[in-house]
């Protein structure tokens, strides 16, 4: 059986008074205690009763509690606003149980660290990739390390 929710024996008080206030002197005695109980059974599982189109099936509902021609025509005009309490009932209790349970207070964790900022003169050999190693640059560079091919200007017309 599941367990109940705080509202459900207030809810099941409103019932049981609805049922004795407006389903007793219409029914049948019989009748009464039959839909009087099924209706307290509803709300003990926390289900719904039988639908047809999002509505009460009085036809199952009356099979169910062996209600007569009488009584299942009695109970449909008063016990129409019951049912629908239920259902609606059932529906909140449902969502509640569904709702995530809060988040837990989070931890103090220590100040996030700053990137390490990385020393003159070290570079990554390559600019796109994460995880390769940084090599040292040569501390200076000068003109004479530096080899350029000097190149003598074409002239016009001549192939080579």
């Amino acid at each position: 059986m599941p367990r109940l929710t705080p509202s459900a024996p207030v809810f099941h008080r409103k019932i049981e008074t609805f049922c004795e206030v407006r389903l007793a002197p219409a029914l049948a005695k019989s009748d009464y205690q039959n839909l009087r109980s099924y209706m307290l059974g509803l709300i003990v599982r926390q289900a719904t009763p039988p639908l047809h189109g999002g509505r009460p099936n009085w036809k199952e509902i009356g099979a169910t509690c062996l209600l007569s021609e009488d009584g299942l025509v009695t109970a449909r005009r008063e016990g129409r606003h019951a049912f629908e309490a239920i259902m609606r009932w059932v529906t909140l209790a449902q969502k509640a149980k569904a709702a995530p349970a809060p988040a837990p207070t989070p931890v103090a964790r220590p100040a996030a660290a700053k990137t390490m900022i990385r020393p003159v003169g070290m570079r990554t050999v390559s600019a796109n990739s994460n995880r390769r190693p940084v090599e040292r640059m040569p501390a200076a560079t000068t003109a004479t390390t530096t080899t350029r091919v000097a190149f003598a200007p074409k002239k016009a017309g001549v192939r080579g």
